[in-house]
C-alpha cells in the first residue's frame, strides 16, 4: 500500500512540476507583454501582476514536496560526512522525523487559519478578489505533502526518490 502511495505521489509531483514549468514560462511571456504594453502606452491587462504573484505562490508551495522528493532541497552535508555512514543514516531519520513533525505543525495551524478565513470570509482585495482560504488550501496541502514525503523518505531507507521509484 505504501508503495502505491509513493508511486501515486510521484506521478502527482510530475504533473505539478510540469504545470509549474509551464506557468513559470508564461510569466516570462506575460512580463514581456506587460513591458511592451507599457512602452507603447497601450492599456495594461488589469490584475496581471496579481495573477503572476498568485501563480508563483502556487507553483512554489506545490513544488516543494517534489523538490524534497528529488533531494534537490537545500541541505548541508558536511556534518553527515564527518559522523560516518551509520551515524549519518540515524541523523537522516531523525531529521526526516523532525521535518515531518514541523510540517504537521504547519498543517495544523494552517488548517486553523483556513477555517477562520473561511468562516470570516477574509479576502485579498487588490485588483482581483481572492478568498484567503483558497490560498491557505495550497499552504496546507503543500505542507501535508511535505510531511508525507519526509515519512516516505524514512520508508525508502533515507534515500531520495529516483525516477524509477516515482514512476
Amino acid at each position: 500500500m505504501i508503495k502505491h502511495l509513493d508511486n501515486g505521489l510521484g506521478r502527482l509531483y510530475r504533473v505539478i512540476s510540469n504545470i509549474s514549468g509551464v506557468v513559470i514560462g508564461l510569466f516570462a511571456i506575460l512580463i514581456v507583454l506587460d513591458l511592451i504594453l507599457r512602452k507603447l502606452g497601450l492599456p495594461l491587462i488589469k490584475g496581471m501582476q496579481e495573477i503572476i504573484e498568485y501563480a508563483l505562490y502556487v507553483a512554489v508551495f506545490m513544488g516543494a514536496p517534489w523538490v524534497l522528493r528529488l533531494g534537490a532541497h537545500i541541505r548541508v552535508d558536511i556534518l553527515l560526512s564527518i559522523i560516518g555512514r551509520k551515524n549519518s543514516q540515524y541523523l537522516e531519520i531523525l531529521l526526516d522525523i523532525l521535518g515531518a513533525g514541523i510540517c504537521l505543525i504547519l498543517v495544523y495551524y494552517g488548517l486553523r487559519n483556513l477555517i477562520d478565513a473561511y468562516e470570516f470570509g477574509s479576502a485579498q482585495r487588490q485588483v482581483l478578489v481572492v478568498m484567503e482560504w483558497h490560498l491557505l488550501v495550497i499552504f496546507v496541502a503543500s505542507f501535508l505533502l511535505c510531511a508525507v514525503e519526509f515519512l516516505l523518505r524514512i520508508w525508502r531507507g533515507g534515500s531520495d526518490a529516483t525516477e524509477e521509484v516515482s514512476s
